[in-house]
């Protein structure tokens, strides 16, 4: 996993970096837990769920009724991962959910029976007498007690599938809390962060943002030292980037100029930087070689476009 993904909000990781992660993780649960997760994470998995995934537990524990906080939990599951799949499947007088586990064998993944946990959990804060019954592929499940607890001692094993069952009379439970101006504005928020999550920004963007805090954090001036930066933190090579740049039809030489380009008029807009300080901050070796470059892409030199900005701000 590359810096830039593991430092974005809500980013995503590849399917198999994903189930690496959980083979690590699994092997420290081990050394942290013995061989089972402590029962706290199942006692309070609302809780530990809301403290990671807020918007996404809020959001199923504010609508009006039980059978919409299980769709959802189904449709905004993507906030979680969408590695695994989950099937509602409504019959005449009981509703079977179905998780399906697609992780290798070698990673020791506990997400279905975590999941099912969390979703019988969400649903009996709307009707917390209700009666329901887990099916679990696996021979033993750690903490069967409180599990058979949650699900009323409904709880079997060696199952074909992971899967909450329940009564289709409990689907119209409503909830007395229940806030409908909070659930509209949850639900706007869900939508925006789906698009930001599912526009998969060009690599072009990543690398416009990575050159952008490579000059900004003054760390990396240089095109050499923001090349190296840039590939290290997107894991990539120098010919892999300029190959998949190339297939956007950029080059990063381009983004560089670029880069430099807008942020040099930000600065000479909004800071009392000197000339030759901007210059020095976008790693130009000389006052004249910024100067030139500015007046290439503008037709101003850099000190008329500052003069040009206040004697426009001031006539404002």
């Amino acid at each position: 996993m590359s810096t830039h993904e593991i430092d974005k909000p809500f980013g995503r990781i590849t399917e198999h970096n994903h189930y690496q992660l959980m083979a690590k993780i699994s092997g420290l649960n081990k050394t942290l837990y013995g061989s089972a997760i402590p029962e706290t994470i199942y006692i309070n998995s609302v809780e530990h769920s809301h403290a990671i995934f807020p918007e996404l537990i809020g959001l199923c524990l504010n609508e009006k009724t039980l059978e919409s906080a299980l769709w959802s939990y189904s449709d905004n599951r993507f906030l979680i991962g969408n590695c695994d799949d989950l099937f509602i499947e409504k019959g005449q007088s009981h509703t079977r959910v179905r998780y399906k586990n697609h992780a290798p064998h070698y990673v020791n993944n506990p997400s279905a029976i975590f999941n099912l946990v969390l979703l019988g959990s969400i649903l009996k804060s709307y009707s917390p007498g209700m009666s329901m019954q887990i099916e679990l592929t696996e021979s033993a499940v750690h903490h069967q007690m409180l599990v058979n607890d949650l699900f009323n001692k409904n709880c079997l094993l060696r199952q074909e599938h992971d899967a909450i069952i329940l009564d289709n009379r409990y689907l119209d439970c409503e909830n007395t809390t229940f806030n409908p101006l909070l659930n509209r504005l949850q639900k706007s928020h869900v939508s925006a962060l789906k698009k930001q999550i599912f526009k998969e920004p060009p690599l072009t963007a990543a690398v416009n943002t990575l050159i952008e805090h490579c000059y900004l954090s003054g760390q990396e001036t240089s095109a050499n030292s923001i090349l190296e930066k840039v590939c290290q933190d997107l894991r990539i090579s120098r010919w892999t980037l300029n190959r998949r740049l190339q297939l956007e039809s950029a080059t990063f030489t381009q983004l560089l100029n670029q880069q430099q380009l807008l942020l040099s008029m930000r600065m000479l807009r909004e800071s009392t930087l000197s000339i030759q300080e901007i210059s020095d901050c976008l790693g130009f070796s000389s006052h004249s070689v910024y100067s030139r470059f500015f007046k290439n892409h503008v037709q101003l030199s850099p000190l008329q476009f500052r003069d040009k900005g206040r004697s426009c701000e001031s006539g404002c």
